[in-house]
């Protein structure tokens, strides 16, 4: 049976030429003033959208984004292979092997950096009132859900930022870049698995259990076996006729893909499969710098920024938003990253002025915190609300990040002079 006719497809190319002409223009004009491409991104979806083109001109707005449910399941069904694929180059900046060679002072920032924002914010998310909630939640699973995000850091804000000053190689950046591998996968490991309990709440409990395992076990034979099996793989395909480099960044997306389809099949969300098989490409001897700059900046041409525009289609910002709940949050996200990477930084050892460094370092929320909204979202576990108050504390952390790294920097070469 077949549902697509030539009005689809037509859309559906105008919707594409639209969004990522306007998101990469955006993006590439902020960027040149030390602004996240995110930001670009997210602005052209919300001037695209009913917060602003659908406010003034609903009409021209629906002709160009209509409300039919096959011209929207098109739409969001690319929109999804821009999660998936930024949680694949996402993974790339997470070296496995730096982070466990980095010693004590890596894991505790990297565990309290999670620890402290959830331990701060389940107890001021709980008193939320009800009407944020999200359809399929209660009042536990969305304080925990809300914790859990506030917790999140972008790790490939941090690598930019880092690089933009030079110190990615330096003691404190290696540090940095380690501790914040470690937030990452254990950060997304908890969020998979607080979705899954909404999400699978239908099931028994032990089914759950049985799921959770099975996922850490896939994940410790990923990281002890993935990077050599991948790196075969490689090897195989660079023997073989194929071009290049086209083989190998097939090779490496088609590792997300099975990745994300083995978490999905033992119930825990694809995301964290595509994260996983981005750490596994990362710490591939066989798979090069060059390699992972080549899919990573592919995906992010074409199906990232689809993705963030494609956010502002779905959501009015002017009426989702609410101060205090959008302040809260922000400040839980921010305070707490930066007191929980501070507190592991002077317990392992670390002088005051690198505490406060790896604080500010842990901040941004970036990409990350809006695709766990995003991903709430759609399973109805926040609202409108909530989600305007995650996007806004993401982008505002990942602005501030790079200025206040530098601002530190500065500070700590002053005090060594």
């Amino acid at each position: 049976m077949h549902f697509l006719n030539e009005s689809h497809i037509l859309i559906f190319l105008l919707q594409v030429l639209v969004l990522i002409s306007m998101a990469r223009t955006f993006s590439v004009i902020l960027e040149t003033v030390k602004i996240p491409a995110i930001v670009g991104e997210i602005l052209a979806g919300v001037l695209l959208g009913p917060t602003l083109f659908g406010r003034f001109a609903p009409r021209l707005q629906n002709t160009l984004f209509p409300d039919d449910t096959i011209q929207w399941t098109m739409l969001e069904t690319v929109s999804w292979l821009g999660v998936f694929f930024l949680l694949l180059s996402s993974g790339f900046h997470v070296d496995i092997r730096k982070a466990i060679k980095s010693g004590r002072a890596a894991v505790l920032i990297g565990i309290i950096g999670v620890l402290i924002p959830i331990a701060v914010g389940f107890p001021v998310f709980y008193t939320f009132d009800s009407a944020l909630w999200g359809k399929e939640a209660n009042a536990l699973s969305f304080a925990l859900f809300l914790a859990v995000a506030s917790s999140i850091t972008a790790i490939s804000v941090v690598a930019r930022s880092l690089g933009d000053l030079k110190i990615s190689n330096t003691e404190k950046g290696s540090l940095a870049l380690s501790s914040c591998a470690i937030n990452d996968i254990f950060g997304w490991f908890l969020f998979s698995l607080v979705i899954s309990l909404v999400t699978t709440h239908s099931e028994s409990t032990l089914a759950l259990i049985a799921s959770v395992i099975g996922v850490i076990v896939f994940v410790l034979l990923s990281v002890i076996y993935g990077a050599r099996l991948l790196s075969s793989a490689l090897r195989r395909v660079e023997g073989t006729a194929l071009s290049q480099p086209a083989a190998s960044q097939t090779l490496i997306v088609s590792l997300g893909l099975l990745c994300g389809a083995i978490t999905q099949w033992l119930g825990i969300h694809a995301i964290l499969g595509f994260f996983l098989a981005g750490v596994i490409a990362k710490s591939a001897e066989a798979v090069s710098d060059d390699h992972r700059n080549s899919v990573s900046d592919t995906l992010h041409a074409i199906f990232v920024p689809l993705f963030f525009a494609t956010l502002g289609l779905k959501i009015d910002f002017l009426a989702g938003l609410e101060l205090w709940p959008t302040l809260i949050f922000t400040a839980v996200a921010i305070l707490g990253k930066f007191f929980g990477a501070w507190l592991g930084a002077k317990l392992g050892k670390e002088s005051n002025q690198s505490a406060v460094l790896m604080g500010i370092i842990f901040t941004p929320g970036g990409a990350m915190e809006i695709v766990v909204a995003t991903l709430a979202l759609e399973v109805e576990l926040i609202g409108q609300v909530i989600f305007v108050a995650i996007v806004f504390a993401a982008l505002l952390s990942s602005i501030l990040a790079g200025p206040l790294i530098g601002l530190q920097k500065r500070r700590m070469m002053l005090l060594q002079e």
